[in-house]
């Protein structure tokens, strides 16, 4: 017991310092968890601008959202506020701020249109009249079918497409509850929802880059494919053209397989498609948060066509 006391005696100031180092790296760890979580929040959101010249064109933007809450629900509320996760707060869409939105586009005369009518207008490749938009929700979590569902109804049957992780469903991640195939089954059965892949179980990071970013892991992804069109089929009766990359990227491998078996894909990139598009490449997609709608959407809208 004395050999013990007189060790710390000795040496209390090298333990002090040995606990003070263990607190600083420690911290340091969780600040760099920290740093690398905000980069793929910065990633995968939306930024920037469209090509000048795309202002001027009459096409199809294709919108993407994730969460959609409810400010006047006390559940909603509180899953925000008790959590530190970036991604869901950064991908947290306001009912009401939606709801604006719709009404936003259909006020200037942009047509809202399913996936299916948008892929024929680019195969038709014929100069187009208007402005479409298309409206896409990735991950599906709960509040699709508790909040987005019943606004849409509301709003007129605003036709989207939910981009979903085949085996995630009901399963709890990053601070929110993904939808079940039960809750689903309600939404899926009504004609202006489309159903889409957002692979099986590769929606994931490593070393901070999307999983599917990854060559060594295309034959894991070529698996994950073939699963998540099963599931789509056991769960709806029918397969699904349509994948969404999670992140927004894949490898030209991967992309090539998918349109070699008829896919269409889409990314996280900025851009007005317009007839004619090359539908063997990612269809781009606009992230939509505060940025993307002030400095995409509202300018491409707002601004007349040649």
């Amino acid at each position: 017991m004395n050999k013990i006391k007189q060790f710390f005696q000795r040496s209390w100031h090298l333990i002090f310092i040995a606990l003070c180092l263990l607190i600083v790296g420690i911290s340091g760890y969780s600040e760099y968890q920290a740093q690398l979580q905000q980069q793929h929040v910065d990633r995968e959101v939306s930024s920037g601008k469209i090509p000048k010249q795309q202002l001027h064109e009459n096409g199809i933007l294709v919108l993407c959202y994730h969460r959609v809450v409810n400010n006047h629900l006390f559940s909603d509320k509180f899953a925000l506020a008790l959590s530190n996760n970036d991604q869901l707060h950064e991908y947290s869409m306001p009912i009401d701020k939606l709801a604006a939105q719709v009404r936003y586009l259909k006020k200037h005369g942009v047509r809202i249109i399913p996936m299916a009518t948008a892929i024929k207008l680019i195969k038709a490749n014929k100069p187009l009249k208007h402005k479409y938009v298309v409206f896409t929700f990735d991950d599906v979590d709960s509040t699709l079918t508790s909040n987005v569902y019943p606004l849409f109804k509301k709003l007129g049957n605003i036709p989207y497409t939910a981009f979903i992780v085949t085996s995630n469903t009901g399963r709890y991640d990053n601070g929110t509850r993904l939808a079940t195939w039960y809750q689903l089954r309600k939404v899926l059965r009504n004609s202006d929802v489309t159903i889409g892949v957002h692979t099986n179980n590769m929606h994931y990071l490593i070393d901070n880059k999307p999983a599917l970013k990854y060559a060594r892991n295309y034959s894991k992804f070529k698996k994950d494919y073939r699963k998540s069109e099963q599931i789509i089929k056991k769960k709806t009766g029918h397969y699904t053209p349509y994948f969404a990359y999670p992140y927004g990227e894949g490898t030209p491998r991967e992309q090539e397989y998918l349109a070699n078996h008829g896919m269409i894909t889409f990314s996280l990139d900025n851009g007005i498609v317009t007839p004619g598009y090359d539908l063997r490449q990612p269809l781009p997609r606009t992230m939509v948060d505060d940025h993307s709608w002030k400095n995409v959407i509202e300018k491409w809208v707002d601004t007349n066509a040649n």
